[in-house]
């Protein structure tokens, strides 16, 4: 199976690609065309036309949760393809926002977008079976979260309150060279996505997506970075559970990434990347 990044934060040097905050992930399996997550803007677009990717021709396009920097592309990719079946948690039209010290920022998607787009959509609260082999799925609590999911919150019934996450979700695809997970952010935390997919579909052979390790800029604003026994935590559970391949980028922090790095076979991504698993 061949993934090919349509957004990345970053793109290679004196590359034509275009980067941004955000991610994007394209993916055939079964002879379907699969799209995960579209960036913050229209830019996965041209990405792909430089790839030969016809986003036109996409059957399934799944948002991996409610924040702009995943979904924020949704009503441009509406726009060009008329046909794709778009799967999000019902949860992901709650209106998301990020806190630091007195500064209130709007993270979520706006409810415009779903007056105008709501039809085309499937919301989903339990684990779907989106084409055959791959499945959008809900996100076990075995652990703790991730130190910055206390700066995330909600709207509820006019009051803010701590985001309760129930909007995110990962995907598992089961490829000929074993189960392949992709997540947008991982605000659950990397390992509680990995051991429910384990426990739920199987062994996991490859991971790709954004971690949150933190460390990097969002609207202006540094978000917490992790610590280092959670960094060592997961490369520790890498090597355990016999994970072969890992690519990551978008919110895993550049210093998180190079301490993940050498603590285990983690490679980073960037726009324009195309990576046969």
């Amino acid at each position: 199976m061949t993934i090919y990044t349509l957004i990345e934060n970053t793109k290679p040097k004196g590359s034509a690609f275009l980067c941004e905050h955000g991610l994007s992930l394209y993916f055939e399996h079964n002879k379907k065309r699969i799209l995960f997550d579209t960036g913050s803007s229209d830019t996965f677009i041209y990405n792909a036309t430089l790839l030969g990717i016809d986003l036109a021709k996409v059957d399934v396009c799944v948002i991996s949760h409610g924040h702009f920097d995943h979904a924020g592309g949704l009503s441009y990719f509406l726009n060009i393809n008329t046909k794709a079946a778009v799967y999000m948690k019902r949860t992901a039209q709650c209106d998301l926002y990020t806190k630091k010290l007195f500064r209130t920022m709007q993270m979520g998607m706006p409810q415009s977008f779903f007056e105008k787009y709501g039809e085309r959509i499937t919301f989903i609260d339990d684990d779907t079976q989106i084409a055959d082999g791959v499945f959008a799925a809900n996100i076990n609590k075995y652990r703790s979260y991730p130190q910055h999911v206390s700066a995330m919150y909600c709207d509820q019934n006019g009051k803010l309150a701590h985001d309760d996450l129930s909007h995110e979700l990962f995907i598992t695809v089961k490829a000929k060279e074993g189960l392949i997970v992709l997540t947008g952010c991982s605000h659950h935390g990397l390992i509680n996505i990995l051991q429910t997919a384990q426990e739920n579909y199987g062994e996991v052979y490859a991971v790709f997506g954004g971690f949150h390790l933190g460390g990097f800029k969002v609207l202006g604003v540094r978000a917490k970075r992790e610590s280092s026994s959670e960094i060592r935590a997961i490369a520790k559970y890498f090597d355990k559970n016999g994970i072969k391949k890992v690519y990551t980028g978008h919110c895993t922090g550049e210093r998180p990434f190079e301490k993940l790095s050498m603590l285990s076979r983690t490679k980073k991504m960037q726009a324009g990347d195309i990576i046969k698993v």
